[in-house]
């Protein structure tokens, strides 16, 4: 049986063997990555004793990959089935500060965001997702840069019920595409008519935060 290999973004890559030198370590990282276990499924860790959890009011932790042309789907159906009526947007550049909006009805924020989804679901410069958080939940749904969902919540039935509709099976041993060295391209090569990250992060700004 042949290995499912994952669908990634237009945007990233992995390197070819020449963009490196040949006694470079990074080389041998990505001869590495030709065996890799970076397959669509999800990763489930329960909350543990880490002083940095203690306090937050979520009962398990999941990382998930799925084929980017899914990603999109995946995710409303996560806000819909999960978060409460009413969230918050977080986006910003990757390395820098979060940005937090205010808290509004989950359908309108989609709604929104359906104008930028080849944006949101590609462009590798941006990190975003929607969370609630109160006093006794946190549930929240984050795009990493490499556009692969980090997830934190407390119905775990619901949770699995949902990685089952898109066919999704937990894997211990999975693996990500920023385990390993990857190229990303500009998201303009490949798109047109697309919003450039900065335009993108203040006109969120301007709609959710200010």
């Amino acid at each position: 049986m042949t290995k499912p290999t994952l669908v990634l973004p237009k945007t990233i890559r992995f390197p070819e063997e020449n963009e490196f030198p040949m006694n470079s370590s990074v080389l041998e990282r990505l001869r590495e990555s030709k065996n890799a276990n970076i397959v669509p499924g999800y990763v489930f860790k329960p909350k543990d004793d880490n002083p940095d959890n203690i306090d937050l009011p979520f009962e398990f932790y999941a990382e998930i990959n799925i084929d980017n042309p899914q990603l999109w789907s995946l995710i409303i159906t996560l806000s819909e089935e999960t978060l409460p009526e009413n969230c918050a947007l977080i986006f910003g550049y990757i390395d820098s500060e979060i940005n937090y909006g205010f808290y509004e009805n989950k359908f309108e924020i989609l709604k929104y965001l359906e104008d930028y989804k080849t944006e949101l679901i590609h462009d590798t410069l941006l990190i975003w997702g929607l969370i609630y958080h109160d006093n006794e939940n946190l549930t929240e749904i984050y795009v990493d840069e490499s556009k692969y969902l980090k997830y934190w919540g407390n119905n775990e039935e619901k949770f699995r019920n949902i990685m089952n509709q898109f066919n999704l099976s937990e894997i211990e041993n999975l693996e990500f595409i920023d385990e390993y060295p990857k190229v990303r391209e500009n998201i303009n090569l490949h798109f047109e008519n697309i919003t450039e990250t900065g335009e993108l992060i203040e006109t969120l700004r301007q709609t959710y935060v200010i």
